[in-house]
């Protein structure tokens, strides 16, 4: 595994150089033919470059990945207009203090925050972002297809499980209940209730008092049969008659929905 991530960061600083290399010559070639000056175009672009590397290199690989995939679109606006804005200040910078002071001695030096200028450097930066951004998009695109795909399977594989284990009536779970180990068929289990120092389980043959903790029964229970909807219950799905927001009713007992449990209910139950 750490050597698989290591090519994986590898190839992306390969395609990151062969990206600034294209760069370079493809803004070295379009705006030197128009100056006539091919080596001038080079140097100054060359000069601030690394500018321009690490603004795309934060928005791709951080602003992107933290705020735009987890759909915080306001906050990543925000602060990716406030990092061009001071990119493209860094830019001026360099502009005004190496590339006019060294190189192009006979040009005029404009102001720091002459408009002009910063807004070509704000377009330049938008230019330098664009295809990065593209190719992160289309991966988040592209893992978002994967993991449907992915949780599609697993909900077919979940669903004929759940056909196996109903029909198999060696499926079992063994808990100590008043000092005696007792077997229980997972299809006649109704629900557990949380009540005190106890665990109640409730079946089809009778009730079962154990000091086993909820959340120990939960993860001896498999999860394609029966589910926690309340710090205090687990519920055996194939025997819940019917259910609403707040609650599920199981024969005459009515088990209330906890809040921090209802999405999960959602996502279960039709």
């Amino acid at each position: 595994m750490p050597d698989l991530i290591a090519n994986i960061k590898l190839k992306k600083i390969e395609l990151y150089i062969l990206y600034w290399i294209c760069y370079l010559l493809l803004f070295t070639i379009l705006q030197g033919l128009t100056e006539g000056d091919f080596l001038t175009v080079f140097r100054n672009e060359f000069f601030s470059l690394i500018p321009k590397v690490v603004f795309v290199a934060i928005v791709v690989e951080a602003l992107m990945a933290d705020l735009l995939f987890h759909q915080k679109i306001v906050r990543f606006i925000v602060v990716y207009v406030l990092l061009m804005a001071v990119f493209a200040l860094m830019l001026r910078l360099i502009d005004n203090y190496i590339i006019l002071k060294y190189f192009l001695i006979s040009w005029t030096k404009e102001p720091i925050l002459s408009v002009a200028p910063f807004l070509y450097n704000c377009v330049k930066l938008q230019f330098v972002l664009t295809i990065p951004f593209c190719v992160k998009l289309y991966q988040l695109l592209n893992l978002e297809k994967v993991r449907a795909l992915q949780t599609e399977a697993e909900k077919n594989i979940d669903e004929k499980n759940l056909l196996m284990a109903a029909k198999d009536g060696d499926t079992f779970l063994s808990v100590k209940c008043e000092r005696r180990m007792v077997k229980m068929n997972f299809k006649d289990i109704c629900y557990a209730e949380a009540q005190g120092n106890y665990l109640v389980i409730f079946t089809m043959n009778g009730t079962y008092k154990t000091y086993l903790s909820i959340s120990d029964l939960q993860s001896k229970l498999p999860g394609v049969l029966f589910a926690r909807v309340h710090r205090s219950f687990i519920v055996a799905l194939n025997k819940i008659e019917s259910h609403n927001n707040s609650e599920i009713i199981i024969g005459d007992k009515k088990i209330p929905i906890g809040r921090s449990y209802i999405s999960k209910v959602r996502e279960i139950l039709p």
